[in-house]
């Protein structure tokens, strides 16, 4: 369903609660902030208490609805008015929330090594040194067993921190040959530690490419 409105088309701004979703967006693709609002009001709250659900978190519920209407406001021109506006926005809200908790675990991941490696003693540190540099040498052994075009794509990907956009740029492929490259490649070196290394590597590898 396509609506036609006008640009210079007056719409009195207490009349735009009454307008539908799909009226709305036609207007925000005319930059109208009115429309925005408007659209803000009416799904704030809603989709504050779904991402509170996922994140049991008020305050990042609150940043992630913001950064969802961030991006509806930035992609206001390409939107979409034949499409629900009601479960493209949850959608964002929910792969935002998703993006949280992958960057939450991530951290406490991070977190806890911080604060065992406070806690241990010299000793322990030693070992807890020895185990690093040893699970290190595997993962490294693991790497150079990959073709050469698989072990750049990783490289790039995992220690260098580039997007597959970015990477896909580089080697002049898809973004999909990357994400495919990089699945081969984890399989490759999972299969690697389960052959090479105590199952204690294997799961701590396995454990560290998920939240990667």
């Amino acid at each position: 369903m396509h609506i036609e409105m006008k640009k210079n088309e007056i719409i009195r701004e207490e009349n735009f609660t009454a307008l539908s979703d799909t009226e709305l967006l036609v207007l925000l693709q005319q930059d109208s902030v009115t429309a925005f609002e408007v659209l803000y009001v009416r799904y704030k709250n809603r989709l504050q208490s779904f991402c509170l659900f996922m994140l049991k978190s008020p305050t990042v519920a609150q940043d992630v609805v913001q950064e969802v209407f961030i991006k509806v406001w930035s992609a206001r021109k390409t939107l979409n008015t034949d499409q629900s506006f009601s479960n493209y926005i949850y959608t964002l809200s929910k792969n935002q929330s998703l993006n949280e908790l992958r960057s939450a675990k991530r951290k406490e991941i991070m977190e806890n090594i911080l604060i065992r490696q406070e806690e241990a003693s010299e000793a322990e540190n030693a070992d807890t040194k020895l185990i690093i540099k040893e699970y290190q040498a595997l993962l490294e052994a693991a790497i150079n067993e990959l073709s050469e075009q698989k072990r750049k794509i990783y490289v790039m990907s995992r220690n260098e921190g580039k997007s597959h956009k970015e990477i896909a740029e580089i080697m002049h492929i898809s973004p999909h040959t990357v994400q495919s490259h990089i699945s081969d490649s984890l399989r490759l070196i999972s299969d690697y530690f389960f052959r090479h290394a105590d199952i204690e590597f294997y799961v701590v590898f396995m454990v560290l490419s998920l939240h990667s």
